[in-house]
């Protein structure tokens, strides 16, 4: 007796389409019923087999040894002679403690960095490695700085002797406000950290007088001394002053001449006090946002990721962005720096060099209808991927594109300068998205199944926290959903046996 065989295709899964099929979905699951769904490279459906436990036993806090909740993870790796893995953790109790941890076994060990105080509790730490040094802020604290063994508060401890300024009332070439700073030189010609910036005056056809303490170092033979303009906030270079005990000099270089010479690339300032992302973009590290100026980003010198200069920053504000905050950056895409806000996407393109005075950075806002709840929902996606559009039809990217969770409790791609959502499969599902815990959300991309995972948090009993997950599998473009998923962070990190290993907590 032969059986009829009856072949059906499925562009998508639940969503919006939920129910319509002549297969019961729930029938292609895993035989206890949970959703645990991926497809394979052969489009084979098969169930996810689960998690297996790393740390035989749950870290508690070194100041009270209370319960924690992991609230984030990220993978260290510092080159050289050999490699050094670390995994990093923040641990944090309800009421107390924001700790650092590091495990150096993927998660099965940890070892107590710092408590970072109570003040920090609920905050969501951004990361951002350059070279060996790994950067951390959180939106609370001074950004950090963890060399693999000892953490430090980002800036510099030794900084130039700090000039003061003051007016000379003979005839001079000065007219407008100025400051300056002052860079200590050593015998190898090895500039140290720029100086605390001067006290501002107002000068009309006069000069400056300057004066500073002698730099302690012996080794130091002589400063070089960096002005602004009388109406710029770049800082050029004046003069050199020979001799460490030289600690007096008369300001009279027009702007006109002093435009023609080296701008001061160690401003020795180090990065503002509460600032919530990192994320290098051309040989600089960049630190976004802080309370007092929510849609502010400052770059830092060129190759000195912590040096920052106080007037180095975009403002990403217009009309329409008033009570909008940056959420997240992303560095190097297509050449730009993606700002992701809350409600609106720019673009910053250019190289960074200085042109009439004026740094050639270009800030766009694309048109992006929304932006991002969380800089951990953004991640990459290669070029290739496969997404179901509005109308059910099946898209391939044509290059790389950033995907996100939006405040409207949808995902889409960004390409950018444009957005399209790409989530209408789980419509219905992500309705139970909870607004007012969005920060919380985060992805973990796993590269060899070529899925995107989303955790955020649902209607469940504990709201507070991720609880739910979909699934974005980009290599056939459908989706499926992974409930009762308590998860607070997720990273992927290399192992000395495996070129990916995804971790969560």
């Amino acid at each position: 007796m032969t059986y009829p065989i009856k072949t059906q295709t499925f562009t998508v899964f639940l969503g919006s389409q939920e129910g319509i099929h002549s297969v019961a979905l729930p029938s292609i699951y895993s035989s206890s019923g949970s959703r645990n769904l991926w497809i394979d490279k052969l489009g084979r459906a098969k169930k996810i087999l689960g998690y297996s436990k790393q740390n035989s036993s749950a870290v508690t806090t070194n100041t009270g040894s209370a319960a924690t909740r992991v609230r984030a993870l990220r993978a260290y790796r510092q080159t050289g002679a050999s490699f050094t893995r670390q995994l990093i953790g923040v641990f944090e109790a309800a009421a107390n403690e924001y700790e650092l941890w590091y495990s150096t076994d993927d998660g099965a060990s940890w070892t107590f960095i710092a408590d970072l105080g109570s003040g920090s509790i609920g905050a969501i730490p951004d990361f951002a490695q350059v070279d060996n040094t790994l950067f951390f802020a959180n939106g609370v604290v001074a950004p950090r700085a963890w060399n693999g063994s000892s953490l430090s508060t980002a800036g510099v401890s030794s900084k130039s002797p700090t000039p003061t300024a003051a007016v000379n009332t003979a005839a001079g070439q000065l007219n407008g406000s100025y400051s300056w700073k002052l860079i200590s030189v050593d015998g190898a010609e090895v500039r140290s950290a720029g100086s605390v910036t001067s006290n501002i005056i107002q000068l009309q056809d006069e000069q400056s007088n300057l004066s500073w303490s002698a730099d302690s170092d012996t080794d130091i033979t002589g400063y070089e001394l960096y002005r602004t303009t009388g109406t710029g906030a770049t800082f050029y270079f004046v003069s050199f002053i020979d001799g460490r005990t030289t600690v007096a000099y008369t300001d009279n270089a027009s702007d006109l001449d002093i435009l023609e010479h080296r701008t001061l690339e160690e401003h020795g300032d180090a990065p503002p006090t509460g600032s919530y992302f990192c994320e290098p973009h051309k040989q600089r590290l960049w630190w976004g946002r802080t309370n007092t100026n929510p849609r502010r980003v400052f770059w830092s010198d060129p190759g000195l990721p912590d040096q920052v200069g106080s007037n180095n920053y975009l403002d990403f504000t217009d009309q329409s962005s008033v009570g909008d905050v940056v959420t997240g950056m992303v560095g190097d895409f297509e050449g730009m720096l993606v700002v992701f806000c809350e409600r609106s996407i720019w673009t910053v393109s250019g190289t960074g060099q200085i042109v009439s005075d004026i740094m050639d950075w270009t800030r766009t806002k694309s048109n992006a209808v929304t932006g991002t709840v969380s800089h951990r929902s953004i991640v990459s996606v290669p070029a290739g991927a496969v997404y179901t559009d509005a109308s059910g039809n099946q898209v391939t990217t044509p290059r790389v594109m950033q995907a996100y969770f939006t405040p409207l409790g949808d995902i889409r791609l960004f390409d950018g300068n444009n957005d399209i959502v790409i989530s209408t499969p789980m419509k219905e599902t992500l309705k139970e998205f909870v607004y007012a815990e969005l920060e919380k959300v985060h992805a973990v991309h796993d590269i060899e199944n070529a899925h995107v995972v989303w955790f955020w948090p649902g209607t469940s009993s504990d709201d507070a926290e991720c609880t739910k997950a979909v699934v974005w599998n980009y290599r056939w473009g459908v989706w499926y959903v992974w409930p009762d998923m308590p998860i607070a962070s997720s990273t992927t990190v290399d192992t000395a046996t495996d070129t990916q290993v995804v971790l969560v907590g």
